[in-house]
């Protein structure tokens, strides 16, 4: 398990006046009644002091738009670039990343207009950290490094700080490691030069989880200790629970179980006081893993059930805060935005044409005016299309990666659990009452034990094959064979499961016949058809393998006579997103990635796979890949 690299959260310092140090809520309301208060001060010293507040979340945001409205009234330039940060800085703290980036990137405009560099570093630093929160690191370390670059050019040693903090956690992200160690030993140096005890302990947080990635693990321990001594000294229940689940994990791996066991209890204890449910969860799944590596599989089993429970809880209210269709909402707030500036240029050039002689030249003034903002507008349209077809195809390719683990957790939760529980219930039957069992008991259990080995094989093979295709880590090495060799392979290696059934194979494929395409793949898609044809195949049945050359393209059908597929099932099978299993005609299970992986391998060989079928009447599946010539 990875542990969390912690982002610096930079915040943006305003000069406001001198309040009680977190002066309490109501105190701050009841000073916005009075009219005689400098409103405008008042609406700043909330968001500063209750930004990061989830309790007063709401009140907070409509304070620092109603201090950004008033800013624009008075013509407050900087005090907008600073309401706009605040703003985007809440809306990042509830995981509302589309408003939080709209806000930013209306701060960049605004500093376009009154160029400040120490607000423009600070604003990209934040920009990195929305794009580090998606796991597009390549386009984070963008903004860090550009913050980093302006922040050196103003000798800005603050803005170093925690640029040297973010690019290291950047490019630990890239496992670029050595990187991230030269930037976290530059970040601490910094930091404990500015007695910034708070920066200190996110480096040292962040150091031992770089030593952790590294296998380093005593010296990864040695940067948790230095942390836990700053926490305790600073009553920092939050952060010792945190650390305290990352020296458990580190005790987990040097073998040190009592002193592992210590620490996930400890921290498991204040996460659940402090209501901590995101770090509740981790520490659970520490626990099963404390318990598996230490053999007491009924303790692992329970703490992984309570992970799920409280990861399920927890992923519900994420998705519910994900991104949604940012392009449109920023683009249609943005010319709301744009309507309304255009409105006030017009009402000012009004009174200014009524306050002259010379109406007509005044006229033409304003439309001069108007078409050069028609013309900054049109451009600066064009640019948030093109930020928003950036956008668009982030939110699609996040929505696929969620589909793509919920679905892999869903496997794991209900399929691979399966066999492994038949063989630790056979082994325990075994091992406590081996001599009550007759021969023939002990050669059904073992024929049991090997089913359930052959089935979690199967289902880890394809789970490997399934998650390497999504990471883009298998790569396609096409070459010239003779088709008929790999089926005669894979029918070979299905005979055991033809005999158990009483069925049979013909291959009706010409011995010469040669294709062009990965082999390891298209002998892969073969095992998965076959395999699939004889589960869901009645015995004593026949099932057919037929090759030809069709047209320009090699065309492979597995037919057989089995249970077929109702037309609404069909279009489902090669689809991850709504794929589901069926049992087998002998009761047989799977985790339906077979075809899955089906689909992809040929696609990656620049083919096509389709099912036939009707409800009793059994089912074909074909797939085509292009034909080449063979050398001679």
């Amino acid at each position: 398990m990875n542990k969390k690299v912690i982002p610096f959260l930079l915040f943006i310092v305003f000069s406001l006046p001198v309040f009680s140090q977190y002066a309490p809520i109501d105190s701050l309301k009841a000073a916005l009644a009075d009219k005689k208060a400098n409103r405008l001060e008042l609406l700043l010293e909330i968001g500063d002091q209750y930004l990061d507040s989830i309790r007063y979340h709401d009140f907070v945001v409509s304070c620092l738009q109603e201090a950004f409205d008033e800013a624009v009234s008075q013509q407050n330039d900087s005090v907008q670039v600073v309401a706009c940060n605040w703003l985007g800085l809440a809306c990042f703290n509830v995981g509302n990343y589309e408003q939080a980036t709209n806000h930013f990137y209306q701060g960049l405009k605004l500093l376009e207009q009154v160029p400040n560099e120490v607000l423009q570093a600070k604003v990209l630093n934040n920009l990195g950290m929305i794009f580090n929160e998606l796991e597009d690191y390549e386009r984070s370390l963008e903004f860090y490094q550009e913050s980093f670059r302006i922040d050196s050019l103003a000798n800005n040693s603050v803005g170093l700080l925690s640029s040297y903090i973010n690019l290291g956690i950047s490019y630990q992200n890239l496992k670029q490691f050595d990187r991230a160690r030269d930037n976290y030993e530059m970040a601490y140096q910094l930091a404990r030069n500015q007695q910034d005890r708070l920066a200190m302990i996110h480096v040292l947080n962040n150091q031992g989880t770089l030593e952790y990635d590294l296998e380093n693990y005593p010296k990864s321990l040695a940067y948790y200790q230095k942390a836990l001594d700053l926490y305790h000294e600073a009553r920092d229940k939050e952060g010792i629970a945190f650390v305290k689940s990352n020296m458990g994990l580190v005790y987990i791996e040097l073998e040190d179980f009592e002193r592992a066991k210590a620490a996930l209890d400890e921290s498991l204890t204040i996460a659940r006081k402090l209501d901590l449910y995101s770090l509740s969860a981790e520490i659970l799944g520490y626990l099963s893993n404390y318990y598996e590596k230490t053999g007491d599989y009924k303790q692992a089993f329970e703490y992984y059930h309570q992970y799920n429970q409280v990861y399920d809880s927890l992923l519900i209210e994420k998705q519910n805060k994900m991104i949604q269709k940012l392009a449109g909402q920023y683009q249609f707030e943005k010319k709301q935005r744009e309507i309304l500036e255009l409105k006030q240029l017009t009402h000012e050039q009004e009174v200014l044409l009524n306050d002259t002689r010379n109406r007509e030249g005044y006229l033409y003034v304003i439309i001069f005016l108007v078409v050069i903002f028609l013309a900054v507008l049109f451009l600066l349209l064009k640019k948030e299309r093109q930020l928003a077809r950036e956008l668009q195809e982030k939110t699609r390719e996040l929505k696929k990666l969620n589909v793509s683990k919920d679905r892999f957790f869903s496997i794991i939760a209900h399929d691979l659990k399966n066999p492994f529980n038949a063989l630790v219930s056979y082994t325990n039957l075994l091992r406590f009452n081996f001599e009550s069992f007759s021969k023939e008991d002990l050669s059904q259990i073992i024929n049991d034990m090997n089913d359930a080995s052959e089935q979690g094989f199967a289902l880890l093979e394809n789970l490997l094959y399934w998650t390497r295709s999504q990471t883009n880590r298998i790569k396609v090495y096409k070459t010239f064979f003779k088709l008929k060799l790999i089926v005669d392979d894979v029918v070979s290696l299905a005979n055991p499961n033809l005999a158990a059934k009483s069925q049979t194979v013909n291959v009706e494929i010409e011995n010469d016949l040669q294709v062009f395409a990965d082999k390891d793949m298209i002998a892969t898609v073969l095992r998965n058809l076959v395999f699939n044809s004889i589960k869901f195949s009645y015995p004593n049945t026949e099932i057919r393998i037929e090759g030809r050359k069709v047209g320009n393209s090699i065309q492979v059908s597995v037919i057989d006579q089995g249970v077929g597929i109702d037309a609404d099932k069909q279009q489902k099978f090669f689809n991850y997103e709504e794929n589901t299993t069926t049992v087998g005609t002998a009761g047989e299970t799977g985790s339906g990635l077979g075809l899955i992986i089906c689909r992809e391998f040929i696609e990656k060989n620049n083919g096509l796979i389709w099912v036939e079928s009707e409800a009793g009447k059994g089912a074909t599946f074909r797939f085509t890949i292009p034909y080449v010539e063979p050398k001679k």
